[in-house]
């Protein structure tokens, strides 16, 4: 999606690219990492490099295991974190409470979304989330009538960087006697992926508006490549662009 995390990403790369190793990069609009991932692997379709966040690679491979091995990962653009917000009077505190939850109402902004796509992931690893119904809407709006006599959402879930304040994070963060973030500790959520690695990683983490960190879980965004798309000559550049510029495509936070 053009102005998203992804699409401003491949920006960076397509610029990096054309002034140190003189590659040409097109960066090109799409819904989000199954549809990157759709394309990628697609014989039919010309595109050869996409970013996906790593819970959504494991669910496509998880649906198309064969085709791994066309599959490079060349690089991480880093961590996605998981943010939960529900009602401070409720009882929902941690992902017990979640799973224990009957007829949970849970809000995300879209289904095709990259939100969604953990959610999906995440359900997979911890069956008992799968029993929530998910409200695909304005999780802002929804998260104005948790309080009220008739609330449409009893959570709301975000997915970004870790130091990035989503709208419904500000509110939750500004307004304490009102929300609550979830904390996030199931280790089924850690199990290894394709490349062995954890999907998620579990975090502490400290943020300047709470008393104590927030554990969550995170997921990198990943650079693919179909190896099978790409000539001798472009893998070459693309190690070369890895190795040493990276840090102007993804800077640290």
């Amino acid at each position: 999606m053009e102005g998203g995390g992804y699409w401003n990403a491949g920006a960076r790369l397509q610029a990096v690219a054309a002034k140190e190793i003189g590659l040409g990069v097109e960066n090109l609009p799409s819904t989000g990492s199954l549809d990157n991932l759709d394309r990628l692997l697609d014989e039919t379709s010309p595109v050869n490099l996409g970013f996906a966040q790593a819970d959504a690679v494991q669910l496509y491979l998880n649906k198309n295991p064969r085709v791994i091995e066309n599959l490079v990962v060349l690089e991480n653009i880093g961590p996605e974190c998981v943010f939960i917000v529900t009602s401070a009077d409720g009882s929902i505190r941690t992902d017990d409470d979640l799973r224990a939850a009957k007829n949970l109402r849970l809000g995300i902004p879209s289904a095709s979304s990259g939100i969604a796509v953990t959610f999906d992931y995440m359900a997979s690893q911890v069956p008992e989330l799968g029993q929530a119904n998910v409200v695909y809407g304005d999780t802002l709006a929804a998260m104005e009538t948790m309080d009220s006599d008739n609330p449409e959402v009893d959570a709301v879930m975000m997915v970004h960087r870790p130091r990035e304040h989503s709208p419904e994070v500000d509110m939750a963060l500004a307004h304490p006697e009102r929300f609550r973030l979830v904390e996030l500790g199931d280790a089924r959520f850690t199990a290894a992926s394709w490349d062995g690695k954890p999907v998620y990683r579990q975090m502490d983490l400290a943020m300047a508006e709470m008393d104590e960190p927030l554990q969550t879980l995170c997921v990198v965004g990943l650079l693919l490549a179909n190896k099978h798309k790409l000539a001798s000559e472009q893998r070459n550049q693309l190690g070369k662009l890895v190795d040493f510029y990276w840090m102007q495509v993804y800077p640290t936070e």
